[in-house]
Protein backbone atom coordinates (compact mmCIF):
# COMPACT_ATOMS: atom_id res chain seq x y z
CA UNK A 1 0.00 0.00 0.00
CA UNK A 2 1.31 2.98 -1.22
CA UNK A 3 1.08 6.56 -0.92
CA UNK A 4 2.57 10.10 -1.84
CA UNK A 5 2.98 12.39 0.46
CA UNK A 6 3.96 16.11 -0.84
CA UNK A 7 4.68 18.89 1.29
CA UNK A 8 5.53 16.57 3.70
CA UNK A 9 8.30 18.35 6.22
CA UNK A 10 6.03 20.65 7.61
CA UNK A 11 4.64 20.00 11.12
CA UNK A 12 1.53 17.76 9.76
CA UNK A 13 3.88 15.60 8.00
CA UNK A 14 6.63 15.52 10.37
CA UNK A 15 3.67 13.74 12.48
CA UNK A 16 1.89 11.64 9.68
CA UNK A 17 4.82 9.84 7.88
CA UNK A 18 6.07 7.91 11.02
CA UNK A 19 2.38 6.72 11.94
CA UNK A 20 1.94 6.13 8.26
CA UNK A 21 4.55 3.83 7.87
CA UNK A 22 3.61 2.19 11.90
CA UNK A 23 0.35 1.22 10.12
CA UNK A 24 1.75 -0.48 7.02
CA UNK A 25 1.77 2.15 4.06
CA UNK A 26 4.84 2.40 2.05
CA UNK A 27 5.79 6.37 1.90
CA UNK A 28 7.17 8.91 -0.83
CA UNK A 29 7.29 12.22 -0.43
CA UNK A 30 7.64 15.20 -2.63
CA UNK A 31 9.28 18.27 -1.11
CA UNK A 32 10.97 21.19 -2.70
CA UNK A 33 14.10 19.87 -0.33
CA UNK A 34 14.81 16.62 -1.09
CA UNK A 35 18.04 16.73 0.91
CA UNK A 36 16.03 18.01 4.48
CA UNK A 37 13.30 15.49 3.97
CA UNK A 38 16.20 12.38 3.65
CA UNK A 39 17.62 14.26 7.20
CA UNK A 40 13.81 14.35 8.65
CA UNK A 41 12.73 10.81 7.78
CA UNK A 42 13.96 7.18 8.17
CA UNK A 43 15.63 5.27 4.97
CA UNK A 44 12.24 3.50 4.65
CA UNK A 45 10.57 6.82 2.77
CA UNK A 46 11.47 7.68 -0.70
CA UNK A 47 12.22 11.65 -1.11
CA UNK A 48 12.19 12.94 -4.22
CA UNK A 49 11.49 16.37 -5.59
CA UNK A 50 9.07 18.21 -8.15
CA UNK A 51 10.38 18.02 -10.62
CA UNK A 52 10.93 13.94 -10.41
CA UNK A 53 7.08 13.95 -9.81
CA UNK A 54 6.50 13.04 -13.42
CA UNK A 55 9.23 10.05 -13.52
CA UNK A 56 6.70 8.40 -11.23
CA UNK A 57 2.99 6.30 -12.35
CA UNK A 58 0.06 7.55 -9.99
CA UNK A 59 -1.17 4.10 -10.64
CA UNK A 60 1.15 3.05 -8.50
CA UNK A 61 0.12 4.89 -5.51
CA UNK A 62 -3.49 4.43 -3.75
CA UNK A 63 -3.35 7.64 -1.99
CA UNK A 64 -1.72 10.88 -2.50
CA UNK A 65 -2.42 13.09 0.67
CA UNK A 66 -0.97 16.90 -0.41
CA UNK A 67 0.27 19.19 2.17
CA UNK A 68 2.04 21.31 0.26
CA UNK A 69 1.97 25.03 1.54
CA UNK A 70 3.54 28.20 3.15
CA UNK A 71 2.47 28.83 6.51
CA UNK A 72 -0.07 31.32 6.39
CA UNK A 73 1.10 33.00 9.41
CA UNK A 74 4.54 33.33 9.48
CA UNK A 75 4.85 36.96 8.18
CA UNK A 76 2.60 40.20 7.26
CA UNK A 77 1.14 39.85 4.17
CA UNK A 78 2.45 41.70 1.80
CA UNK A 79 1.30 41.47 -1.78
CA UNK A 80 4.11 39.41 -2.62
CA UNK A 81 3.57 37.39 0.84
CA UNK A 82 -0.44 37.00 -0.44
CA UNK A 83 1.57 35.42 -4.07
CA UNK A 84 3.60 32.52 -2.82
CA UNK A 85 0.56 31.62 -0.66
CA UNK A 86 -1.01 31.28 -3.36
CA UNK A 87 1.49 30.10 -5.32
CA UNK A 88 2.44 27.54 -2.95
CA UNK A 89 -1.32 26.28 -2.34
CA UNK A 90 -2.68 26.06 -6.06
CA UNK A 91 -0.10 26.06 -8.31
CA UNK A 92 1.53 22.74 -6.54
CA UNK A 93 -2.36 21.15 -6.34
CA UNK A 94 -2.67 21.65 -9.93
CA UNK A 95 0.44 20.34 -10.81
CA UNK A 96 -0.47 17.23 -8.76
CA UNK A 97 -4.29 16.80 -9.92
CA UNK A 98 -2.40 17.21 -13.68
CA UNK A 99 -0.18 14.02 -12.93
CA UNK A 100 -3.12 12.65 -11.54
CA UNK A 101 -4.91 12.66 -14.83
CA UNK A 102 -2.26 10.97 -16.24
CA UNK A 103 -3.36 7.54 -14.01
CA UNK A 104 -4.25 4.43 -16.57
CA UNK A 105 -6.40 2.81 -14.74
CA UNK A 106 -5.44 2.58 -11.08
CA UNK A 107 -6.49 6.36 -9.96
CA UNK A 108 -5.25 6.94 -6.29
CA UNK A 109 -7.61 8.93 -3.70
CA UNK A 110 -6.41 12.57 -3.76
CA UNK A 111 -6.57 13.82 -0.24
CA UNK A 112 -6.06 17.37 -0.54
CA UNK A 113 -4.91 19.62 2.95
CA UNK A 114 -7.39 22.81 2.77
CA UNK A 115 -8.50 25.03 5.59
CA UNK A 116 -11.43 26.16 7.77
CA UNK A 117 -10.67 29.84 6.91
CA UNK A 118 -12.98 28.94 3.62
CA UNK A 119 -16.12 30.28 5.90
CA UNK A 120 -16.74 33.53 6.78
CA UNK A 121 -14.98 35.19 9.55
CA UNK A 122 -16.58 36.01 12.70
CA UNK A 123 -15.42 38.36 15.11
CA UNK A 124 -17.12 37.03 18.33
CA UNK A 125 -18.48 33.81 20.01
CA UNK A 126 -21.84 34.89 19.06
CA UNK A 127 -20.93 33.59 15.65
CA UNK A 128 -23.29 30.74 13.72
CA UNK A 129 -21.22 27.24 13.52
CA UNK A 130 -20.06 26.07 10.11
CA UNK A 131 -20.71 22.32 9.02
CA UNK A 132 -19.46 20.66 5.73
CA UNK A 133 -23.21 21.57 4.92
CA UNK A 134 -23.14 25.32 4.92
CA UNK A 135 -23.85 26.98 2.21
CA UNK A 136 -20.73 29.47 1.40
CA UNK A 137 -21.20 33.51 0.68
CA UNK A 138 -20.98 34.06 -3.21
CA UNK A 139 -17.77 35.71 -3.02
CA UNK A 140 -14.63 35.31 -0.50
CA UNK A 141 -15.07 37.87 1.79
CA UNK A 142 -11.52 37.39 3.49
CA UNK A 143 -7.99 36.71 1.50
CA UNK A 144 -7.53 33.69 3.49
CA UNK A 145 -11.46 32.33 2.46
CA UNK A 146 -10.24 33.60 -1.34
CA UNK A 147 -6.93 31.42 -1.04
CA UNK A 148 -8.12 27.90 0.17
CA UNK A 149 -11.32 28.77 -2.69
CA UNK A 150 -8.74 28.68 -4.88
CA UNK A 151 -7.42 25.92 -2.93
CA UNK A 152 -9.74 24.06 -3.44
CA UNK A 153 -11.23 24.88 -7.04
CA UNK A 154 -7.80 23.74 -8.02
CA UNK A 155 -8.96 19.75 -7.58
CA UNK A 156 -11.92 19.69 -9.78
CA UNK A 157 -10.54 18.98 -12.42
CA UNK A 158 -9.93 15.53 -10.85
CA UNK A 159 -13.20 15.45 -9.67
CA UNK A 160 -14.15 15.70 -13.18
CA UNK A 161 -12.66 12.77 -14.06
CA UNK A 162 -13.56 10.92 -11.60
CA UNK A 163 -11.31 10.96 -9.01
CA UNK A 164 -12.33 10.70 -5.36
CA UNK A 165 -11.19 13.72 -3.82
CA UNK A 166 -11.43 14.48 0.07
CA UNK A 167 -10.87 18.05 1.11
CA UNK A 168 -8.79 18.16 4.61
CA UNK A 169 -9.88 21.38 6.02
CA UNK A 170 -7.84 21.64 8.78
CA UNK A 171 -8.18 23.81 12.18
CA UNK A 172 -5.71 25.29 14.19
CA UNK A 173 -3.17 22.58 15.26
CA UNK A 174 -1.74 22.33 18.67
CA UNK A 175 1.66 20.48 18.92
CA UNK A 176 3.89 21.53 21.57
CA UNK A 177 7.10 23.15 19.56
CA UNK A 178 5.32 23.92 16.81
CA UNK A 179 3.27 26.13 14.98
CA UNK A 180 1.10 28.40 17.42
CA UNK A 181 2.36 26.72 20.80
CA UNK A 182 6.09 27.35 19.33
CA UNK A 183 5.24 30.79 19.24
CA UNK A 184 3.49 31.06 22.61
CA UNK A 185 5.14 29.40 25.00
CA UNK A 186 8.02 31.33 25.91
CA UNK A 187 6.00 34.72 26.18
CA UNK A 188 3.14 32.84 28.03
CA UNK A 189 5.92 31.28 30.54
CA UNK A 190 7.38 34.64 31.28
CA UNK A 191 3.88 35.26 31.91
CA UNK A 192 3.82 37.75 29.25
CA UNK A 193 0.49 35.95 27.70
CA UNK A 194 -1.70 38.15 25.63
CA UNK A 195 -5.63 38.19 25.48
CA UNK A 196 -5.84 39.99 21.95
CA UNK A 197 -8.23 42.41 21.66
CA UNK A 198 -11.94 41.77 23.10
CA UNK A 199 -10.72 38.13 23.46
CA UNK A 200 -14.21 36.80 22.15
CA UNK A 201 -12.66 35.62 18.54
CA UNK A 202 -13.82 32.10 18.15
CA UNK A 203 -10.72 29.86 18.24
CA UNK A 204 -10.73 26.94 16.67
CA UNK A 205 -8.21 24.08 16.55
CA UNK A 206 -7.41 20.60 16.82
CA UNK A 207 -4.52 18.41 19.05
CA UNK A 208 -1.94 16.82 16.56
CA UNK A 209 -2.83 13.72 17.37
CA UNK A 210 -6.43 13.36 16.85
CA UNK A 211 -5.58 14.93 13.60
CA UNK A 212 -3.36 12.33 12.18
CA UNK A 213 -5.70 9.70 13.74
CA UNK A 214 -8.45 11.30 11.50
CA UNK A 215 -6.39 11.31 7.93
CA UNK A 216 -5.80 7.38 9.44
CA UNK A 217 -9.32 6.83 9.79
CA UNK A 218 -10.26 8.37 6.47
CA UNK A 219 -7.81 6.40 4.31
CA UNK A 220 -10.04 3.42 5.61
CA UNK A 221 -13.27 5.15 4.67
CA UNK A 222 -12.33 6.01 0.81
CA UNK A 223 -16.15 6.34 0.23
CA UNK A 224 -16.17 9.95 2.39
CA UNK A 225 -14.90 12.59 -0.55
CA UNK A 226 -16.05 16.28 -0.25
CA UNK A 227 -15.04 18.42 2.26
CA UNK A 228 -14.34 17.25 5.88
CA UNK A 229 -13.81 19.44 8.70
CA UNK A 230 -10.31 18.65 10.99
CA UNK A 231 -11.33 20.58 13.56
CA UNK A 232 -12.61 19.26 18.05
CA UNK A 233 -15.93 19.31 18.61
CA UNK A 234 -15.45 22.22 21.15
CA UNK A 235 -14.39 25.74 19.49
CA UNK A 236 -13.21 28.21 22.18
CA UNK A 237 -13.02 32.12 22.75
CA UNK A 238 -8.76 33.07 22.11
CA UNK A 239 -9.01 34.52 26.03
CA UNK A 240 -10.28 30.84 27.34
CA UNK A 241 -7.22 29.17 25.16
CA UNK A 242 -5.04 32.07 26.45
CA UNK A 243 -6.37 31.54 30.11
CA UNK A 244 -6.30 27.57 29.52
CA UNK A 245 -2.69 27.65 28.31
CA UNK A 246 -1.19 30.17 30.87
CA UNK A 247 -2.87 28.14 33.67
CA UNK A 248 -1.29 24.87 32.36
CA UNK A 249 2.33 26.90 32.58
CA UNK A 250 1.33 27.80 35.96
CA UNK A 251 1.60 31.85 34.79
CA UNK A 252 -0.91 34.42 35.33
CA UNK A 253 -2.49 36.37 32.56
CA UNK A 254 -3.49 39.84 32.89
CA UNK A 255 -1.98 41.54 29.72
CA UNK A 256 -4.00 42.94 26.78
CA UNK A 257 -3.25 43.45 23.62
CA UNK A 258 -5.45 46.03 22.17
CA UNK A 259 -6.99 45.66 18.33
CA UNK A 260 -4.91 49.06 16.97
CA UNK A 261 -2.04 47.51 18.18
CA UNK A 262 -2.74 44.13 16.54
CA UNK A 263 -3.24 45.88 13.25
CA UNK A 264 -0.68 47.94 13.59
CA UNK A 265 1.91 45.34 14.02
CA UNK A 266 -0.03 42.41 11.65
CA UNK A 267 -1.91 44.07 9.40
CA UNK A 268 -4.28 42.38 7.52
CA UNK A 269 -2.95 38.84 8.49
CA UNK A 270 -3.77 40.66 12.19
CA UNK A 271 -6.97 41.55 11.59
CA UNK A 272 -8.32 38.02 9.69
CA UNK A 273 -6.31 35.76 11.83
CA UNK A 274 -5.69 37.35 15.15
CA UNK A 275 -8.94 39.25 15.85
CA UNK A 276 -11.53 36.76 13.85
CA UNK A 277 -11.94 33.01 13.42
CA UNK A 278 -14.40 30.89 12.28
CA UNK A 279 -16.90 28.86 14.48
CA UNK A 280 -16.65 25.27 13.07
CA UNK A 281 -17.81 21.33 14.42
CA UNK A 282 -16.44 18.10 12.57
CA UNK A 283 -20.01 17.15 11.93
CA UNK A 284 -18.78 14.56 8.74
CA UNK A 285 -16.45 12.70 11.03
CA UNK A 286 -19.04 12.82 14.12
CA UNK A 287 -21.58 11.48 11.82
CA UNK A 288 -18.74 8.83 10.84
CA UNK A 289 -18.47 7.62 14.46
CA UNK A 290 -14.80 9.42 14.77
CA UNK A 291 -13.57 9.52 18.52
CA UNK A 292 -11.66 12.82 19.26
CA UNK A 293 -9.21 11.55 21.93
CA UNK A 294 -8.64 15.29 22.93
CA UNK A 295 -12.15 17.19 22.51
CA UNK A 296 -11.71 19.79 24.84
CA UNK A 297 -9.26 22.73 24.77
CA UNK A 298 -8.22 21.19 28.55
CA UNK A 299 -7.66 17.76 27.68
CA UNK A 300 -5.14 19.21 24.51
CA UNK A 301 -3.31 21.25 26.36
CA UNK A 302 -2.80 19.28 29.40
CA UNK A 303 -1.20 16.23 26.78
CA UNK A 304 1.05 18.93 25.83
CA UNK A 305 2.28 20.75 28.95
CA UNK A 306 1.88 18.27 32.16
Amino acid sequence: MKILVPGATGLIGRALVPALLLNGYHVTVISRNPEKAKKIFPTAVTALSWQQLDALLPDMFIAVINLAGENIADARWTKKRKANLMHSRVDTTRQLVQWLLTANKGKPHLYNASAIGIYPAALSSDANTFTEETVLPGKATSFAAELVREWEAATLPAVARHISVTLLRFAVVLKRHEGILKKLEWPFALGLGNILGKGEQVFSWIHINDLINVILFLLKKPEIVGPVNLCAPYCVTQKIFAQVLASMLHRPLFMIMPEWLIKILFGQMGEELLLSGQAVCPARLEKQGFNFVYPTIQAALKEEFE
